[in-house]
């Protein structure tokens, strides 16, 4: 039998494969973004990445809850312990969002009405909240507690980003009637991409606990 810290070591490399394919549909979004089409292989390759994902949340939460269970562990690997249990429904549910992503991109490719192209709208966006998530990434890697701050103080800048496209996209409704189906899609979007960047202030703040034991979360509902 593995002791705990082997187990927890056994956990951490799953974990980092597992954001490491939810960074792969994050890429596929990209480059169907950059494309502004729809490209039928890469929804197939998501559908196979998501999979993978949910194979890998059911896989560390067991195994995160049986290392309690048998070692009982205290102080820092417990925060370790569950904050997995935590963090990989987040990334799970990230990797949904993804993927209805590429669903509302096939969408707006058949029904959109031209307004495709249009799609740029949300392309800085989306890529700023991609930057933020391999910076989640870079962060747990390197344990890298300035990494996490970093991401963390990108959370006002996206509200804002989320503002002028929204504002920029019913503009766009305006000109319009055939505009207002598409543009509808690019708005669903745009709020995906917004919730996901929630998703990743979750994540590390989730990291900040295991690190050093500050539980940001708490703090938020106390004030």
């Amino acid at each position: 039998m593995k002791n705990l810290h082997e187990r927890i070591d056994s956990i951490t490399e799953q974990f980092v494969e597992m954001f490491k394919n939810v960074d792969r549909l994050f890429k596929i979004n990209m480059e169907m973004l950059e494309k502004r089409v729809f490209i039928q292989s890469l929804y197939g390759e998501a559908k196979v990445v998501e999979d993978r994902i949910n194979a890998y949340e059911v896989k560390i939460r067991e195994d995160s809850i049986l290392a309690i269970v048998r070692f009982q562990p205290a102080a820092r690997d417990l925060r370790a312990l569950l904050t997995f249990i935590d963090c990989v429904k987040m990334l799970e549910r990230m990797g949904d969002l993804l993927k209805n992503n590429l669903r509302l991109m096939r969408k707006l490719n058949k029904d959109g009405n031209g307004t495709k192209e249009h799609i740029c709208i949300i392309e800085e966006m989306a890529n700023k909240v991609h930057d933020i998530f391999e910076t989640y990434m870079q962060a747990f890697i390197e344990r890298d507690e300035k990494k996490i701050y970093t991401l963390l103080a990108c959370d006002e800048e996206i509200d804002e980003m989320r503002i002028e496209v929204v504002n920029e996209i019913i503009d766009f409704m305006k000109e319009s009637p055939e505009n207002i189906e598409g543009g509808s899609i690019i708005l669903l979007l745009s709020k995906k991409f917004e919730r996901l960047s929630d998703k990743i202030m979750q994540l590390g703040k989730g990291l900040i606990y295991t690190m050093s034991g500050e539980n940001l979360r708490k703090q938020e509902l106390e004030k």
